[in-house]
């Protein structure tokens, strides 16, 4: 294993230097499912639900802060973590989820990515033809641009989106006192508590969590000397993923709620987009498509830029490599890493034209539901039982112990309630 501390010194802390890794995190923990459940939840219920919003974010920012305080400490990633301190089946499981999880996720990112192309060519591109197209460009710009240009582009899709849509509910707010009691006193309305519960499990990804640890790598983060620097930059991305759920069902309580419209998912996006052009004019329209298009393609090329790592990490535990060669083929010129990056490229495009199997989505759903409560358990061993090499780096405090049972209970009952309602439906 590598010695955490021979790092070059961690920069100071600053929301300028934080806006770093941390903010790409966000932007590609944030897809369409947020931008969709925010808005039906604010439809549903105004704003009595935005504590919801901010409490799952807070939760991810407890695993990411320990996925990343882990390495830190270790030198290792979550994955070789579990393939060293876990049962030897933990990491064969975990790669067959991984398939699942990338079919699933490519499509469903693919076609909202063609939905928002649609949406801001007025269906001059249709969305099946936009799916295919993102997908092409992902892998181009990842294949060619490598790591530096990818932040890049990542930092400027995080400023369209979060411009766009925090603009859009500044000029459609009311009245901010509902809103700031709906943030500040959690309320949990009559009939609600399921829908609660996902909102809360689903902001803020699940599996993307992971990237943190090879972002941390590429940017040189080693050491005790990062903690300070780790704990705020996974701050940041976690702030902005709680302000842009909170945005858009802030708009969604003005367009919806507030005059009794129903809204069903598929609704979402354009009568959201057609409300604001209503108000704001055309601005709204191109300011809320903007915003929807680079939100979901910023998650689009996060995950195809982030995945591969996990692929070629999976490669190199499973064949038994030593530390250092797991670090040279976790690196994004690899050819575990590109051909994971050629197969999460390829795989959506058939479900662009025919809609994703439905055997696939219950498969996925059961599947990843059992993601975040394994995390968070996992987590309770890796950061109390191990060994770490950096004594300096702080293994979990009574409160983040007490808080990663919670997540592990809360996002059981969550998995759960998904995967039945998916059975529910392909039944039905």
């Amino acid at each position: 294993m590598s010695n955490p501390s021979a790092a070059k010194p961690a920069p100071s802390v600053s929301f300028l230097k934080l806006a770093g890794p941390g903010l790409v995190v966000a932007a590609t923990g944030i897809g369409s499912g947020d931008v969709v459940s925010a808005t039906v939840g604010g439809a549903r219920y105004g704003v009595v639900l935005l504590w919801a919003i901010a409490l799952g974010a807070f939760f991810k920012f407890v695993l990411s802060e320990g996925i990343a305080r882990w390495q830190l400490a270790t030198g290792q990633t979550v994955i070789e973590g579990w393939a060293e301190h876990l049962h030897a089946s933990v990491k064969i499981v975990f790669g067959v989820y991984l398939v699942l999880w990338t079919i699933a996720v490519s499509a469903a990112l693919t076609n909202a990515c063609g939905l928002g192309l649609a949406n801001l060519t007025g269906g001059a591109v249709p969305q099946s033809w936009g799916a295919v197209l993102h997908s092409l460009i992902g892998f181009t710009f990842v294949y060619l641009g490598g790591y530096g240009k990818f932040e890049k582009l990542m930092k400027v899709l995080v400023g369209v989106m979060g411009f766009s849509i925090l603009v859009c509910a500044a000029l459609t707010m009311r009245n901010p006192a509902p809103a700031l009691s709906g943030l500040v006193l959690p309320t949990i309305p009559g009939g609600s508590g399921t829908y609660v519960l996902s909102l809360i499990g689903g902001i803020g990804g699940s599996v993307t969590m992971l990237s943190y640890n090879y972002w941390m790598r590429e940017e040189g983060m080693r050491g005790s000397g990062y903690l300070s620097y780790v704990r705020g930059d996974v701050a940041v991305a976690y702030v902005f993923t709680a302000l842009f759920g909170i945005s858009i069902m802030l708009i969604a309580n003005t367009a919806f709620f507030v005059p009794g419209v129903a809204l069903r998912d598929a609704e979402a996006v354009p009568r959201m987009a057609a409300f604001l052009g209503t108000i704001l004019g055309p601005f709204g329209i191109w300011a809320y498509g903007l915003g929807f298009w680079a939100a979901v393609f910023a998650s689009l090329l996060g995950v195809w830029q982030s995945v591969p790592y996990l692929y070629a990490d999976i490669y190199g535990v499973l064949k038994g490599l030593s530390f250092e060669a797991r670090e040279e083929i976790t690196k994004v010129t690899s050819q575990p890493y590109r051909l994971g990056l050629i197969f999460i490229s390829l795989v959506p495009l058939p479900l662009a034209f025919t809609g994703a199997p439905l055997l696939v989505i219950v498969t996925y759903t059961v599947i990843g539901s059992l993601f975040v409560p394994f995390l968070a358990g996992t987590l309770l061993y890796l950061n109390n039982k191990v060994n770490w090499a950096d004594r300096d780096v702080p293994k979990n405090a009574m409160t983040t112990n007490v808080l990663l049972v919670a997540i592990l209970v809360l996002f059981l009952f969550v998995g759960a309630q998904e995967a039945m309602g998916a059975l529910r439906r392909i039944m039905g």
